[in-house]
């Protein structure tokens, strides 16, 4: 008894703020997560968890405001604060003086952010990503030499489409060089190895893992490769800028090898089925040509050649036979009219009566005139030919004339002509107007002199100006 009365008693009060003073000089950095958020206008409290623990924590407005992101349930937070004790609860706590974000919780609004910026640029618009080739002879794959990835790519494009051939290039897939290794990697197959098709492709990961693929200089040399780009990065639920960017995006790289190539039985099978369809229709096209060959061999312009030329022969003489007797009617039209225009004469002197025969003399004149005529028309081929090979002499003739004459004209109107006899056109260099004034040009110019034969390219030395009215001269 008499050592417990002589050791102090605390009350709970003094004890709390006891360890509360001991604490106040801890400074320290904590990561959790952020859970049981209430927020209040002049501080907010929460808790930091994680696997094994949790830790209360307080933070006053001050902090709150100076803090780049606003606190949210399951948020990944790095927590830089002063431990110290509630007194009067008794409850130990982190005074919270600063935050930021950490983990994946930093990594996806980093994602967020980019991916609104790209999208607004267009990177991931449909319109502008290429069509993946349906038979690529060459296919170019990007991936890690160490991962499962590239045993994946390459059994299945084997298995799939044995005749296409596969150039490799092993790059980082994770960590600070990746970016560089893949967007290098993309140039040198643009510039030095023009596959069909590339795939670019990676095992799965966490965000951290797989961000590599979420950054802007991936995303830019996709998108900005002249060839199809097919991305099979992570797994199923794995999404990445880069599949956003890319010709095509597969959930696994096995995707990606199956959908760049085709299967072979069923490229065979097509095939197949193509062979049939064409040797059908080359059949059916054979037998319809046969028919109709058939149908028109038994018409008789086919079988009877004679039959056109009769039909010929049967219509020209038709029309002669028409014009014959066209000549005849209009004949006796006119012998009925000379015979009553006779009778009619009779009664009038001598001179009158004897108009019916000079009719009969005219009439006949024309008859023969009509005979000749007909005959003429069976020999008109060749009288035209040889009238026209005499008007297209004379015609040429007379032109050839009118240009040779047009031609002396302008040999003597020709500039030409006139260098001949000892003149020459001097104009700036690089122009085509010729000079006629000497203050047009400086000392130290080039000019170009035109003579008969070549030309002469010219500086000036001196300018002389002449005044054709006060007859003064002046140097330049």
């Amino acid at each position: 008894m008499n050592g417990m009365e002589e050791e102090r008693t605390f009350t709970v009060g003094e004890v709390n703020r006891l360890a509360d003073n001991l604490l106040q000089g801890l400074v320290v950095w904590v990561e959790g997560e952020v859970a049981n958020l209430r927020s209040y206008p002049n501080y907010t409290f929460f808790s930091l968890s994680d696997e094994d623990a949790s830790l209360s924590c307080i933070a006053f407005r001050e902090s709150v405001q100076g803090m780049e992101f606003e606190l949210s349930e399951g948020l990944s937070v790095l927590a830089r604060g002063r431990l110290g004790v509630y007194v009067r609860r008794g409850q130990f706590r982190l005074n919270v003086l600063e935050a930021q974000e950490s983990g994946e919780g930093k990594l996806r609004r980093e994602f967020m952010l980019l991916m609104r910026k790209l999208s607004k640029e267009g990177l991931f618009d449909e319109a502008v990503k290429k069509a993946l080739p349906v038979y690529p002879e060459i296919v170019g794959l990007i991936t890690s030499l160490e991962g499962a990835a590239v045993r994946d790519v390459v059994t299945n494009l084997t298995r799939r489409f044995a005749c296409s051939r596969l150039v490799v290039r092993g790059v980082r897939v994770q960590g600070e060089d990746a970016v560089g290794d893949i967007v290098a990697a993309i140039g040198l197959f643009n510039r030095a190895f023009p596959v069909d098709v590339l795939i670019l492709a990676r095992g799965g990961g966490s965000l951290e893992d797989l961000q590599p693929f979420n950054s802007e200089e991936v995303v830019r040399a996709i998108r900005f490769s002249s060839i199809p780009v097919a991305t099979g990065v992570g797994h199923e639920p794995d999404m990445t800028l880069s599949d956003l960017a890319a010709d095509f995006r597969a959930s696994t790289p096995t995707g990606a090898a199956e959908a760049v190539v085709p299967c072979s039985p069923e490229v065979l099978t097509l095939l197949r089925e193509r062979e049939v369809s064409l040797a059908s229709g080359l059949r059916r096209r054979l037998h319809r040509m046969e028919r109709d060959l058939g149908s028109l061999g038994g018409r008789r312009p086919f079988s009877d050649p004679a039959y056109i030329v009769n039909q010929a022969a049967q219509s020209l003489a038709e029309g002669e036979a028409r014009l014959s007797s066209a000549i005849r009617l209009s004949l006796q039209g006119m012998k009925q009219g000379v015979e009553a225009a006779s009778l009619s004469l009779a009664r009038y002197p001598r001179e009158y009566r004897e108009l019916p025969h000079r009719i009969e003399m005219a009439a006949r004149k024309l008859r023969s005139t009509a005979i000749s005529w007909l005959r003429w028309r069976e020999r008109e081929p060749g009288l035209r030919g040889r009238d026209v090979r005499a008007a297209a002499l004379s015609v040429f003739t007379r032109e050839d004339g009118r240009l040779r004459m047009a031609s002396s004209r302008l040999d003597a109107l020709s500039p030409l002509a006139v260098l001949a006899r000892g003149y020459a056109i001097a104009t700036r260099a690089g122009d085509t107007r010729p000079l006629t004034d000497s203050a047009a040009v400086e000392k130290g110019e080039a000019v170009d002199v035109r003579l008969h034969r070549g030309e002469l390219h010219c500086e000036i030395r001196e300018v002389v100006i002449r005044d054709g009215e006060e007859g003064r001269e002046g140097r330049g």
